[in-house]
C-alpha cells in the first residue's frame, strides 16, 4: 500500500502501524516524486519503491505548489483509480475539500449548517460586505482559499483592518465569526 504524504506526522505513522498489524506493508511516498509515463504501449504510473501498481493508495496530504503541480498530483490519483487501484481520499474528494469555496458551497447546497460565507475577487464587493457585517457587534474571518491548520487565518472587527488586508492570490474567502454559547468568539 502506498501512503501519499510529504509529512507523515503521527497520523500517517499510526496508519502505517495499523496496516502492519493487518499484515499490509505500507510505504510513504510524495506525490511530487511520482510520474505519468505514456511512452510505452500502455499508460503507466511511476511510484518510487513500487515496481508494479500498489494494491491500494491512501492520501494523507497533497502538498501545495503551482496549479500545474497540484493538477498533476490529482491526475496521478485519478489515473490510479482508472487502473483499478482503490484510492482513499481520492482525487474527486480532494478536489471538493481542498478548495474552501467549493466545500462551503456544497455544505450550503446540502443544508449542512455552517457559517455564512462569501467567496469573491472584487475588493469593492468584499468591502461592501465588510461594511455591512462589521457593525461593532460582529467580526469576520478571512482565510486563504487553499490551506489548512489555521495558516493565514485572521479575524477582523473593523473596516481599517479590512482595508489593511491583502487577499491571497486576489481571492477573498470571508466567513462570519461565530460566538459560542458562553459568549466567546469561535471560528466555525
Amino acid at each position: 500500500v502506498v501512503i501519499f504524504s510529504d509529512e507523515p506526522g503521527w497520523h500517517g505513522k499510526s496508519l502505517r502501524r495499523e496496516m502492519a498489524e493487518l499484515g499490509l506493508a505500507a510505504s510513504f511516498v510524495s506525490l511530487s516524486h511520482c510520474a505519468l509515463d505514456m511512452s510505452g504501449a500502455h499508460a503507466a504510473i511511476s511510484i518510487p519503491g513500487f515496481s508494479t501498481l500498489p494494491d491500494a493508495a491512501f492520501v494523507r496530504g497533497v502538498a501545495g505548489g503551482s496549479l500545474e503541480e497540484i493538477v498533476l498530483h490529482l491526475d496521478i490519483l485519478h489515473a490510479l483509480e482508472i487502473l483499478g487501484v482503490p484510492v482513499f481520499n481520492n482525487g474527486r474528494a480532494i478536489e471538493r475539500t481542498v478548495d474552501k469555496g467549493l466545500t462551503s458551497f456544497l455544505l450550503q447546497h446540502h443544508n449542512v449548517p455552517a457559517a455564512r460565507t462569501w467567496v469573491l475577487e472584487s475588493t469593492a464587493h468584499a468591502r461592501a460586505i465588510a461594511e455591512r457585517e462589521l457593525d461593532g457587534q460582529r467580526a469576520l474571518v478571512l482565510k486563504p482559499l487553499f490551506g489548512s491548520q489555521g495558516k493565514g487565518v485572521i479575524r477582523i472587527s473593523t473596516l481599517d483592518e479590512f482595508d489593511g488586508y491583502a487577499p491571497p492570490a486576489g481571492v477573498f474567502y470571508m466567513q462570519e465569526y461565530l460566538k459560542s454559547n458562553d459568549g466567546e468568539f469561535r471560528d466555525w
